[in-house]
C-alpha cells in the first residue's frame, strides 16, 4: 500500500452506515462446487503417502459473480510456488479447465496427461455477491449514497488418482472481501475501498478513482487461496 493510500484512511475516515438491517445478517458461502467431492474424505482423516507429487488443475468458476479468468490463473500459479520441490507434497505444474459439463474424470485425464503425474489436485472456486445500500460519510462534513458489495469465495480442493478415479482427501477454504464506493462518478474526496476478510481494518484503495471490473471478487479469492495454502501445509508439512 503506497504512502498516499495510507494518507487517504486517516485523511477521510470513511464510514459506512447500512440502511437496512442487513449489517447483522449471518454470512452464507456459496457451497462448494468441485464435481470430485463426493466421497473425498477430509485431509485430516486420512494418510497421506510421502512424498507425493501432483498437478495443479484448476477448474474455472463461471458466472456474473465469479472472479476474473486472470486472478484465478494467478493464484492457481501462487499455490504451485507454495508447493515446490523438496516439500512433503509437490505440485509439477498447473493448468486451469473450465469445469467438465459431463464425466470429469476423462477431462480430469486429459488435463494432467502432459505432467505425467498419478496423482491430480482439483481446485474448484464457487462464488456468491451482495450488494447493499449505504449512506457513506468523509471528512467532516461530506456524504453520499453509496453501495457496500460482499463477495463470498468458497474453495475446494480434491486429491484425486487419475489410474483409478479414487478420491483422496478434500480440503475446503473460504475468503471474502467487501468494497464500497459512491454511486456516481468523480466521487472525491471519497476513494472507493476494499477490505479483504471478515474483519479487516487494512483497506485497499485503487491507483485511480476506481477499481478494475471484478477486483473485489479477485481479493476475496486471494483471501480463500491464502487459507487453503495454510491448511495444506499445516496438515502435510513443509
Amino acid at each position: 500500500m503506497t504512502n498516499k493510500a495510507t494518507t487517504r484512511i486517516f485523511v477521510l475516515g470513511v464510514l459506512s452506515v447500512l440502511l437496512f438491517a442487513c449489517s447483522g445478517a449471518q454470512v452464507n458461502y456459496p457451497p462448494p462446487a468441485n464435481p470430485f467431492l463426493s466421497g473425498a474424505p477430509a485431509l485430516d482423516h486420512t494418510t497421506l503417502a510421502q512424498p507425493t507429487k501432483a498437478v495443479l488443475v484448476w477448474l474455472e468458476a463461471q458466472g456474473t459473480t465469479a472472479p476474473p479468468e486472470s486472478a484465478q490463473r494467478a493464484l492457481a500459479e501462487k499455490i504451485k510456488q507454495k508447493f515446490p520441490a523438496g516439500k512433503p507434497l509437490e505440485i509439477v505444474g498447473v493448468t486451469t479447465i473450465p469445469a467438465p459439463s459431463g464425466d470429469p474424470l476423462p477431462e480430469l485425464r486429459k488435463a494432467s496427461a502432459p505432467f505425467q503425474a498419478r496423482h491430480a489436485l482439483v481446485v474448484m472456486p464457487n462464488a456468491a455477491e451482495m450488494s447493499s445500500p449505504v449512506w457513506l460519510k468523509y471528512g467532516q462534513d461530506g456524504s453520499g449514497a453509496g453501495t457496500r458489495t460482499d463477495s463470498y469465495i468458497s474453495i475446494a480442493l480434491v486429491a484425486v488418482d487419475l489410474n483409478t478415479g479414487t478420491r483422496l482427501f478434500s480440503v475446503m477454504s473460504n475468503g471474502e472481501a467487501r468494497l464500497w464506493k459512491m454511486d456516481y462518478e468523480d466521487a472525491r474526496p471519497f476513494y472507493p475501498r476494499i477490505a479483504p476478510g471478515a474483519y479487516s481494518s487494512a483497506f485497499i484503495y485503487p491507483e485511480r478513482s476506481s477499481f478494475p471490473p471484478g477486483e473485489v471478487r479477485a481479493v476475496a479469492l486471494e483471501e480463500a487461496v491464502k487459507s487453503l495454502i495454510y491448511k495444506l501445509d499445516q496438515a502435510i508439512g513443509g
